[in-house]
C-alpha cells in the first residue's frame, strides 16, 4: 500500500477523461452487513500503508478527507456456514441493467450499491487511486502539485467523481459518525504507525487540544479487510466491516503523529437500505461506499486486466466510458 501512495506523490498518472455516470434506481436488497464486532476486521499489524500517509511531508498534508482503500475476503454463506472462497475465484460482472455482480462457481451474486457508482469508483480503483475527496489544510505550490499528481481537481475531488451525483456522498463521507476502537487495538495501531515514522509515544497536553493545534484526520480502510458474503439462497452479496478515522497532529520533523483512531459507526435501524436517488446520503450510504471501494481495490489487486474489462463494461452500461 505504501507503494501506491508514493506513486501518487511522485508519478503523474495518465488516464482517460472523467465521465458522466448518473444515479438511477437500483436494488435496495443485500447491501451492508452489520457486523457484531467490526473491529475484528481491522489488521493492526498491516501498518505500512497507513504509516506511508503520515511520514515526513507525506500525503497527510493534502489528503484530509476520504481515502477509500482496503482489502476483501470472500465467504460462501450456505447451510449455516461461512466457507472461505479464494479471491482469484471471484470475478466482477456488469449485469444487464448496469448493476454489479460477483461470479463464483457458475453463480452470480448482486452487490448492493447506488447504480452508476461502479463506473467512477471502478476507474478510481483501476488506477490505484487513493484520494477521492479532500479539504486540505495547506494550499501552497507543493500541495497543488501533489494534488495534481493524485488527479485531484478543484483542490477537492478525484477526477473520476467530478461532475457526478456522488460528490454529495463524498462530502458526507468526510464527516461520517465514528465510535471508539477498543483501547488495546487503537493503541497498537497508533504505536505501529508512529514507530514506522520514527515517532515515539505521542502525548497530547491540554494545550495541544485546541483550535490552534495543526492537525486533522484521514478516513480510510487501509487497515481493514472487508468480509464479502456470497449468499446462494438470495443471489445477493453482503459486505461487512467499516473504515477507520486517523487523527493526527504535526510533529516538529514535519511528520504527522497519529494520536487517535476511531471506526465508523453502524448507527442505523434494522432494515435500513440505500437512500433513493437525490436524497441526502446517510451513514449507511457512507459505509456502503467504503465497503464497495475496498471490494473494488481487492478485485483490481487480484486481477488487474479482468477488473479493467469489467470497468469498461459497466461504464458502457451506465452511460460512461471506461478509462
Amino acid at each position: 500500500m505504501r507503494r501506491i501512495w508514493r506513486s501518487l506523490m511522485w508519478k503523474t498518472t495518465v488516464a482517460g477523461a472523467g465521465v458522466a455516470c448518473w444515479l438511477i434506481p437500483g436494488s435496495a436488497a443485500a447491501q451492508v452487513r452489520t457486523e457484531a464486532s467490526p473491529a475484528s476486521l481491522v489488521n493492526p499489524a498491516d501498518s505500512d500503508g497507513a504509516a506511508g500517509l503520515f511520514e515526513r511531508n507525506g500525503l497527510f498534508m493534502v489528503a484530509g478527507g476520504v481515502l477509500p482503500a482496503g482489502r476483501a475476503s470472500f465467504f460462501l454463506e450456505e447451510g449455516g456456514a461461512d466457507t472461505p472462497v479464494a479471491a482469484k475465484d471471484v470475478q466482477p460482472v456488469a449485469l444487464a441493467d448496469g448493476a454489479v455482480g460477483l461470479r463464483n462457481a457458475g453463480r452470480t451474486y448482486e452487490v448492493g450499491m447506488p447504480q452508476g457508482l461502479a463506473c467512477p469508483l471502478g476507474q478510481f480503483a483501476a488506477r490505484d487511486g487513493l484520494i477521492a475527496y479532500t479539504v486540505p489544510k495547506f494550499i501552497d505550490d507543493d500541495a497543488r502539485e501533489a494534488m495534481m499528481r493524485a488527479d485531484i481537481v478543484h483542490h477537492r475531488i478525484a477526477r473520476e467523481f467530478n461532475g457526478t451525483p456522488f460528490v454529495k456522498l463524498l462530502k458526507v463521507a468526510d464527516f461520517g459518525a465514528t465510535v471508539p476502537l477498543p483501547s488495546p487495538l487503537q493503541e497498537q495501531i497508533i504505536a505501529d504507525v508512529n514507530r514506522d515514522n520514527g515517532i515515539g509515544k505521542l502525548v497530547l497536553t491540554a494545550a495541544d487540544d485546541s483550535d490552534s493545534m495543526i492537525g486533522s484526520y484521514i478516513n480510510t480502510g487501509m487497515q481493514v479487510t472487508y468480509h464479502v458474503y456470497l449468499m446462494p439462497a438470495t443471489g445477493k452479496a453482503e459486505i461487512g466491516g467499516v473504515p477507520l478515522r486517523y487523527f493526527w497532529k504535526m510533529e516538529p520533523d514535519s511528520a504527522g503523529g497519529v494520536f487517535s483512531v476511531e471506526m465508523y459507526a453502524q448507527n442505523w435501524a434494522p432494515g435500513t437500505h440505500l437512500s433513493p436517488p437525490g436524497a441526502q446520503p446517510t451513514q449507511y450510504d457512507v459505509v456502503n461506499f467504503f465497503q464497495v471501494a475496498g471490494l473494488f481495490h481487492q478485485l483490481h489487486e487480484t486481477d488487474a486486466a479482468g477488473f479493467g474489462s469489467f470497468v469498461n463494461a459497466v461504464c458502457t452500461k451506465t452511460g460512461g466510458s471506461g478509462a
